[in-house]
């Protein structure tokens, strides 16, 4: 196997994430040199109100960067040939497989590569996608900015802000070590995202260290992974499938499952049962979505209002790639959620089909 990455070392861009436990299940060890924090608890506020939610299994603070390098030894270690400076250019059925023009980012020369199978893993802007003629993805902006943690914050915590008539989404602070955290908001408009953050940030009274930033694809349907190309196959993976739970923007465990279902399926000739179980999964995170996307402040108080123990309980128990699972129980401990989660998709107009920017 070939590995063809566009970045000439591997030092890729840092990036602080937050990610369930399953991340250890599917990783192993290329997971555990990537964590720099587990968190044990929740903090959610919305107008005036607060809730905390605590976690049987600790969520994962990870550093993106530290994880790439992981993964590049892991995979290394098992065979693949990891050649860096190289981008995608072109791809064309040979009659017998692939043939793939790979680039050398250096100066524009390129190779022809045979290939009976090629997975694009290139993001929310594949080029692998667009050559093999799957549709451009719509993305949405994420901003974060590495502050130093309040001193009232512990740093096994995370805090939650709804904030509705600045993002659909959330504003979120996830520690990284007991002096720093991430402060990080979803947006729709670049512009008026970038906006609403520097105001937020100027509110907590929270002086940037440094900004990071993506572009991250956003979820409305399942988009079948694997294309035919004469004889040979094209297959996506991540972001570029857009394979992230819409209701968090979260997209690193469902993209590594993704990958896995991939997997599945070159050795198992088509069949993936990890894909179909992410299917349902992510349709899952695309129907809340739709729910809280319609949320006004009144609802996101009301939605607090209503967690009563036996619902915190709930959601400590299970973590985001179970949310099902959640709901269900939720639900049989909270019954009026039902109501409120009903009322979101019935009520106005707004949608996250057409994101803007």
């Amino acid at each position: 196997m070939r590995v063809f990455e566009r970045i000439e070392t591997l030092e890729p861009e840092a990036r602080t994430l937050i990610v369930t436990h399953r991340m250890r299940e599917l990783l192993g060890r290329a997971a555990e040199g990537s964590i720099v924090n587990e968190i044990r608890r929740f903090e959610l506020f919305t107008d005036g109100r607060a809730a905390t939610i605590e976690l049987d299994h600790p969520d994962l603070i990870i550093e993106r960067r530290a994880l790439i390098q992981n993964l590049a030894a892991e995979a290394q270690r098992a065979g693949a040939t990891l050649e860096l400076g190289r981008r995608f250019h072109a791809m064309r059925s040979n009659g017998n497989g692939l043939t793939v023009e790979v680039e050398r980012c250096a100066d524009g020369s390129r190779e022809e590569v045979h290939a009976d199978a090629i997975i694009g893993g290139d993001g929310a802007a594949s080029r692998v996608a667009r050559a093999a003629g799957w549709a451009p993805l719509e993305t949405v902006p994420l901003m974060q900015a590495i502050v130093p943690l309040p001193k009232d914050m512990a740093p096994d915590t995370v805090r939650v802000w709804f904030v509705p008539q600045d993002t659909p989404y959330f504003y979120w602070l996830i520690p990284e070590s007991a002096t720093r955290g991430a402060l990080g908001v979803i947006g729709e408009s670049g512009a008026e995202t970038r906006h609403h953050f520097e105001r937020f940030l100027e509110k907590r009274k929270l002086d940037p260290i440094e900004f990071q930033g993506a572009r991250i694809p956003v979820y409305k349907r399942w988009i079948p992974v694997r294309r035919k190309m004469g004889s040979g196959s094209v297959y996506l993976v991540g972001d570029a499938a857009a394979q992230v739970k819409v209701s968090t923007v979260g997209g690193i465990v469902t993209g590594f499952r993704g990958a896995l279902g991939v997997a599945e399926a070159i050795l198992n000739g088509g069949a993936s049962r990890e894909l179909r179980t992410l299917r349902r999964e992510l349709d899952f995170h695309l129907l809340l979505r739709r729910s809280l996307h319609r949320f006004e402040q009144s609802d996101y108080s009301h939605l607090v209002d209503l967690l009563n123990d036996p619902a915190k309980k709930s959601l400590g128990e299970y973590s985001r790639d179970e949310a099902w699972k959640i709901l269900w129980r939720v639900c049989v401990r909270q019954p009026r959620l039902v109501l409120l989660g009903l009322r979101g998709l019935l009520m106005r107009n707004k949608s996250i089909d057409k994101p803007r920017d």
